[in-house]
């Protein structure tokens, strides 16, 4: 379970953006204007009354659906996405992209329901929706392709994921985009090492990369030392990946890149059968219903995690006792501030079919779905928590 969410985190075809404090004194408290989801909605009716275009309705839509998902109505936002597809999937050749997000939009919120199925035709309809009214691929079918690699993750499937970044490197390089060619090799080797980590010939191809100077090699080569950063981390060598990320840290990219995260296990929730033996057959249906938490923490200079709160939550969060334990203990590429990381995390479990039943039912397969709340406003209810002291702005062993 927890590699399918580390491989989440890595592959991520959205880059994860750390939001930067606000200026001021080092004892600030920022907060959020709240967004009501009543205005969101009255906007789309008016939208809908005017007969608005496409493009204004899927914005409308896409609107109300980000403060639902956001206050945890995941129902509420796949209802609303669902609506508006009805009304425009049919456009999606004249409107590519605004389709396309609605897509984008169900997919990401039926994963976090567990309706993988759903999630899954979702992530693919994006990229055919693109190929319907964009014949000539450019970055938004290596968008899609990219998310078609992460969904392949999420649904277990790792062999396929890394067959799609392949794919995607090639039609990169015949493009004339080696920046993109890059990343998916990038990841395609990652993948390759978390599906065997056994294996030296992941290892070694992050270390040619690295060690390339040429100076169109240059993204593929950072990227390489930060891969390399995180195995040598994993494979118990924090000097060599201190050394890493120090060489890292000097090229002043301005991103956190998240290099460690220790692994844990979440605890499976069932009922306890007679004579106190477990039985997944007897698992609460509903266990899974609206559980999902609002974490923040800053990332201090040196990379490390402090100050890490449980800001919001639905349900009874003690499942997420791990996942806090894990993320306390990660270490981030350095920087020269202290930056804030806001982050979704949903307790959910796929929706399937059992024998003898057409009624949908929760696999006993536990995971957590993961949001970065980070690249945008925070819900309206958060209020980021004051931003640490800390003398220390040197990576250290973690």
């Amino acid at each position: 379970m927890r590699k399918i969410l580390l491989l989440t985190l890595l592959l991520s075809a959205a880059p994860a953006l750390a939001q930067q404090p606000a200026n001021g004194g080092d004892n600030q408290t920022i907060t959020v204007t709240g967004r009501r989801i009543a205005d969101y909605r009255a906007a789309l009716a008016a939208c809908l009354a005017r007969h608005c275009p496409v493009n204004e309705d899927v914005d409308a839509t896409l609107a109300l659906a980000e403060v639902e998902f956001e206050g945890g109505l995941f129902a509420d936002a796949r209802r609303d996405v669902a609506a508006s597809l009805d009304r425009n999937r049919r456009h999606g050749a004249a409107f590519p992209e605004p389709v396309a997000d609605l897509y984008r939009a169900r997919a990401r919120v039926a994963r976090h329901l567990g309706m993988d199925d759903e999630a899954v035709r979702s992530t693919y309809n994006i990229l055919h929706t693109l190929e319907s009214g964009l014949p000539q691929e450019d970055y938004r079918h290596y968008t899609a392709r990219l998310e078609i690699a992460e969904m392949m993750v999420v649904a277990n499937r790792l062999n396929a994921a890394k067959q799609q970044l392949d794919t995607l490197a090639e039609r990169a390089r015949r493009g004339n985009r080696p920046d993109v060619a890059a990343l998916a090799e990038l990841r395609s080797v990652w993948l390759a090492y978390l599906m065997a980590p056994g294996s030296d010939q992941p290892r070694n191809r992050l270390i040619a990369m690295a060690d390339d100077t040429a100076p169109d090699a240059r993204m593929r080569s950072t990227g390489a030392k930060i891969l390399l950063a995180r195995l040598y981390r994993d494979q118990g060598e924090p000097a060599r990946s201190d050394a890493l990320i120090a060489e890292v840290a000097r090229l002043n990219s301005g991103r956190r890149n998240l290099i460690f995260t220790p692994p844990y296990e979440l605890l499976e929730r069932e009922n306890v059968a007679e004579g106190g033996a477990s039985n997944v057959n007897t698992r609460i249906a509903d266990t899974f219903d609206g559980q999902w938490i609002d974490v923040g923490f800053w990332v201090q200079p040196d990379g490390h995690v402090q100050d890490l709160e449980i800001l919001r939550h639905r349900g009874t969060p003690d499942w997420a006792n791990p996942l806090l334990r894990s993320i306390r203990g990660r270490v981030y590429s350095p920087g020269p501030e202290p930056t804030f990381r806001l982050e979704r995390y949903t307790y959910t479990a796929p929706l399937e079919r059992t024998t003898g039943t057409r009624l949908l039912q929760r696999s006993a397969r536990a995971r957590l779905e993961y949001y970065d709340l980070s690249t945008g406003e925070p819900p309206a209810d958060v209020v980021v928590p004051d931003r640490p002291r800390t003398p220390s702005t040197t990576p250290t062993s973690g």
